[in-house]
């Protein structure tokens, strides 16, 4: 089993504190530069685990399965990528943070290739390989930007970081579609993988600078719960695991589904179904951007996790009550709010990870915590599929699984209390 060494923790501190002693201007160049390509990564990887799920309509059918199997394809990607994140952050000590994101594109571009083959079997390894691109993106940026990042300003940077994610989804939402019309679905997958070489080319630039501290020497040999093992030891950890558990798992039957559920319950066109599905993921970029702005001008990060389940939940139900009578911009209204909330808590998030990890221990805490995460995720889709096969109804299966955020909720109140 693999520990935390303090001197490594020593070393990253003394690391982070010759950071400052570069020029403001410099420094600030440098993190927008870091913050974009970090961002980038999470867009791209997400990318293609969207891919799939975005084009289900019309994929579908070539893998001999119904839309609704997206959902298992999902789990399988996130099973891989909760078991791999556990002692990602190891690899991250080695080969250096920089380095591991582009060995996440690069996995990430593959994958997404194999799904344009249409044949069942190589798409369930590409989501293999694809859940391990993903499950190594979070905790390598966590490690760069809280290097990099002034700690006044952490929950916006981290923030700003996370709205990769959604941009990821929006970019799905909207390019996919649009190119399926004119090159048909394996067309459309195909023309993405420049998305990736977009991203790869200034990473591979950058691995030198980045990784300056890398322990070439560090031991990567761990079992799969050394970074679950300090997340369960540490109460705020323990509390925000079960938060991503259940926040992530209603997150991504959003992702999975609102494409499909506007097509198959509403009737829409996928290109107009795509478009709609992007107030989602618009909301997701406020909600990350403005939740983590007032958690740095009040210090109230916890409390607002909690806030942000509830109104989850709320808006879950009203997802639960959309009908295809309902005018457009009221549909927009709603998911905007769902995704400025459901979507919008994880750069918050990430950041009070970071915060209750401590210098040196944040590329492994973050693994762990978000081996949770990934859980969620696997559980969501796949139990989501199951349900709709019962109710029949994409919309009612959102409001069942409406109850999820508020575990999470309860899991932040003796966070709360001992605070």
């Amino acid at each position: 089993m693999s520990t935390i060494d303090p001197a490594r923790a020593a070393a990253a501190d003394a690391v982070k504190a010759s950071a400052s002693d570069v020029p403001e201007g410099l420094r600030m160049r440098q993190l927008a530069t870091l913050l974009g390509l970090v961002s980038g990564v999470q867009a791209v990887t997400l990318y293609a685990v969207l891919a799939l799920p975005t084009l289900a309509t019309k994929a579908a059918p070539a893998f001999g399965v119904g839309p609704e199997a997206v959902g298992y394809q999902i789990s399988l990607i996130y099973i891989v990528a909760s078991l791999f994140s556990t002692f990602s952050g190891l690899y991250v000590r080695r080969y250096g943070a920089a380095s591991t994101s582009f060995a996440a594109v690069a996995a990430s571009g593959m994958a997404i290739a194999g799904f344009a083959s249409g044949d069942l079997a190589i798409a369930a390894l590409c989501s293999i390989i694809s859940g391990l691109a993903y499950g190594i993106t979070n905790p390598a940026a966590s490690h760069l930007l809280w290097r990099f990042a002034p700690p006044s300003r952490r929950n916006l940077i981290f923030a700003i970081k996370q709205t990769g994610t959604p941009l990821g989804g929006m970019l799905a939402s909207l390019l996919l579609p649009a190119l399926s019309v004119w090159f048909g679905w394996r067309g459309a997958i195909i023309a993405s993988i420049l998305l990736f070489v977009v991203v790869a080319i200034p990473l591979w630039l950058k691995r030198a600078e980045w990784d300056e501290d890398r322990d070439p020497g560090a031991r990567i040999r761990g079992d799969l719960f050394t970074g679950v093992r300090v997340a369960l030891g540490h109460p705020t950890l323990r509390g925000l695991a079960i938060v991503g558990l259940s926040y992530a798992c209603y997150q991504f039957c959003l992702f999975s589904f609102i494409v499909t559920m506007l097509v198959v319950d509403f009737e829409w066109s996928l290109i107009a179904a795509g478009w709609m599905a992007t107030a989602t993921q618009i909301g997701g970029i406020s909600g990350r951007i403005g939740w983590s702005m007032l958690a740095d001008r009040i210090g109230r990060g916890i409390e607002l996790l909690a806030i942000i389940g509830v109104l989850a939940s709320a808006l879950g139900l009203l997802v639960a009550s959309m009908t295809p009578a309902w005018s457009p911009l009221l549909t927009i209204a709603v998911l905007f709010g769902f995704g400025f909330c459901l979507v919008g808590w994880n750069g918050l998030y990430m950041a009070e990870v970071a915060r209750a990890a401590g210098a040196g221990n944040v590329g492994v805490a973050t693994g762990g915590v978000l081996a949770f995460t990934f859980a969620g995720i696997v559980i969501g889709p796949a139990a989501f599929a199951t349900v709709y096969k019962l109710a029949g109804s994409y919309a009612l299966t959102y409001g069942f699984f409406a109850l999820v955020p508020l575990i999470g909720v309860a899991a932040l109140m003796p966070v709360l209390r001992r605070r």
